[in-house]
């Protein structure tokens, strides 16, 4: 069952307030503060209660539930009746509500998120356009290993997993079952550099504004699952630039995506591969803003609109990395510099192997701004201190919920 908590940092009456608009997601905080600094009154709904997230947001409900990470047609009921009573020019569903059924949404309709969030009903689309995609196969193929087993639906790549043999195969398929998931199928194993597209598009025309550099699985940042989202470097400089941009708008444009999407590539031996869709603001924002200048939240209403922003240049390299915990802690202080982002509260629980924070580096060049990040990382996880247990924080100050993906 789902709760909600409400914090305000509004102190003006809604009369006084621009144009107000509504984040509902899991993680919020990088559309909330966008947003905020396009000038918008914002209200969020989302799982994660990070301090900046609470400081940067006109009200954030944060909402807990029972079964974290499993969302119910309950929670939905719930989240629905919530919105109900909140006042918005504009609603932006981040990931894991991008289907749900409110008014006034900026960006593609439920329908057509959940056509694309169905990793195979969106193949056999792309397939039958004639985009280049991984070969699929049936548990009852036969062919070579290794290959990738992936859930039907999800984000984030920490549920997809390498199978080597029939052995492994039978053995991770028990796991899925356990865990609740039973949905799933399995896919060619590419190699090469994993890489997405940042589209903004009308439903009739499509921008391509940024090609991303996406980090997976890197083990200095914390133990994680092989193919698990770690971060991001824009832009990626690769000699396919030009193509991944015509692939992406030529896509954008065949499925009618309104406003902000992200396509994530891997770039194999044959050239740019597409692997998914993700039909809602992505997880890359920070960087493409940091790289480009520009506010993707007022690109992205823009666009809803019927109008695309001038296509902006880079001046800079932007990288975002995730750290990972190490075990199971409380988290002993928090982190106030603007190099830091998600920033967890005094308090907070948060397991190992799940995302502490983030942070963000620049440079004029990839590995310039790759080093910088990952230097604040390894300052940020002595300044956070470490605590397998809580008994010394007072009870006023530990936070009951805990982060998860």
């Amino acid at each position: 069952m789902l709760s909600v908590l409400s914090r305000s940092n509004s102190t003006s009456s809604p009369s006084d307030e621009p144009l107000r608009v509504l984040v509902v997601g899991y993680n919020t905080r990088h559309i909330v503060c966008s947003a905020k600094r396009a000038g918008f009154h914002v209200e969020s709904v989302s799982y994660y209660e990070d301090s900046d997230l609470i400081k940067c947001g006109d009200v954030t409900h944060c909402f807990r539930d029972e079964s974290p990470g499993v969302i119910t047609d309950t929670d939905f009921k719930s989240l629905k009746a919530l919105v109900t009573g909140i006042p918005y020019d504009h609603a932006i569903l981040a990931t894991g509500f991008e289907t749900l059924g409110i008014p006034k949404v900026a960006g593609n309709p439920p329908h057509l998120s959940s056509f694309v969030n169905d990793k195979n009903c969106l193949r056999g689309k792309l397939e039958s356009l004639d985009y280049l995609v991984p070969q699929r196969f049936d548990l009852e193929d036969t062919p070579s290993f290794p290959l990738i087993l992936k859930p039907k639906r999800g984000a984030g790549g920490f549920r997809n997993v390498l199978v080597r043999d029939k052995q492994h195969l039978q053995r991770s398929i028990e796991q899925f079952h356990e865990n609740g998931w039973y949905d799933f199928f399995l896919q060619e194993f590419i190699q090469g550099i994993d890489a997405s597209a940042s589209v903004l598009s009308t439903g009739k025309q499509a921008l391509t504004i940024a090609i991303n550099e996406q980090l997976i699985g890197l083990k200095n940042l914390g133990p994680m699952r092989r193919f698990s989202f770690c971060g991001s470097v824009t832009p990626l400089r690769t000699s396919f630039v030009r193509e991944l941009e015509e692939i992406s708008n030529s896509i954008a444009t065949d499925l009618g995506l309104i406003g902000t999407n992200g396509i994530d590539f891997i770039i194999g031996n044959k050239g740019p591969v597409i692997i998914e869709v993700n039909p809602r603001f992505q997880a890359t924002l920070d960087t493409i803003e940091g790289a480009l200048g520009i506010n993707l939240v007022e690109a992205h209403i823009k666009s809803c609109q019927g109008e695309l922003v001038p296509r902006a240049r880079y001046s800079r390299f932007a990288c975002r990395t995730i750290c990972f915990a190490e075990h199971d802690f409380y988290v002993k202080k928090t982190c106030e510099d603007q190099n830091y982002m998600d920033i967890p509260q005094k308090g907070t629980f948060i397991e190992c192997a799940k995302p502490v924070m983030s942070a963000i580096g620049y440079g004029k060049s990839r590995d310039c701004a790759l080093n910088n990040a990952l230097h604040y990382i390894e300052t940020a996880k002595k300044y956070v201190g470490a605590e397998r247990s809580n008994s010394e924080l007072p009870g006023d100050e530990r936070v009951s919920s805990f982060k998860t993906l």
